[in-house]
């Protein structure tokens, strides 16, 4: 919860200091909704390259579950997840972007899911309350995460 609460404060300030920007809000909110389904696009279909095509040069930090984790070290634990995952599924509930210049905004996005975790038969439910804050930059025409912030809180709905 205090992640949370941390995330949010730290979303008001950035908001609150946001320069002018020149084009219109809905164009870059449009675009950084493209990327956030390309996220889930990738995710769901289990496809590494496309989902790390998503995540450009770091400017930040990239933390799940409150660790702090390279790009490299997420390739290698998002393939751990779904090599024991099953009946995986995610929706994205809410995304919400707020543009922060003609170049930058902070996505945020939250969904529900359900997996099986293999190795010990239990199921865990997400619903509202998986979230992804980020932080996306348009470089050379693309918008790209370049800091990000995923936390969870599950329920376990079957016993082992």
């Amino acid at each position: 919860m205090k992640k949370i609460l941390c995330s949010i404060a730290l979303l008001i300030a950035m908001a609150a200091f946001q320069p002018a920007i020149s084009q219109n809000k809905s164009v870059i909110e449009k675009e950084v909704k493209a990327l956030a389904e390309e996220l889930r696009r990738a995710y769901d279909t289990r496809d590494n390259n496309a989902l790390m095509a998503c995540f450009g040069k770091p400017e930040g930090l990239f933390v799940i579950g409150g660790e702090s984790l390279s790009l490299d070290t997420m390739r290698v634990r998002h393939q751990y997840y779904w090599s024991n995952r099953k009946d995986e599924s995610w929706v994205n509930e809410k995304v919400n972007i707020i543009p922060l210049t003609d170049n930058s905004a902070l996505m945020q996005i939250t969904f529900s899911g359900r997996y099986t975790w293999i190795p010990t038969g239990v199921t865990w439910e997400f619903k509202s309350s998986a979230f992804l804050t980020s932080l996306v930059k348009k470089t050379d025409g693309k918008w790209k995460i370049v800091a990000s912030q995923n936390s969870v809180a599950g329920k376990q709905v079957t016993k082992p």
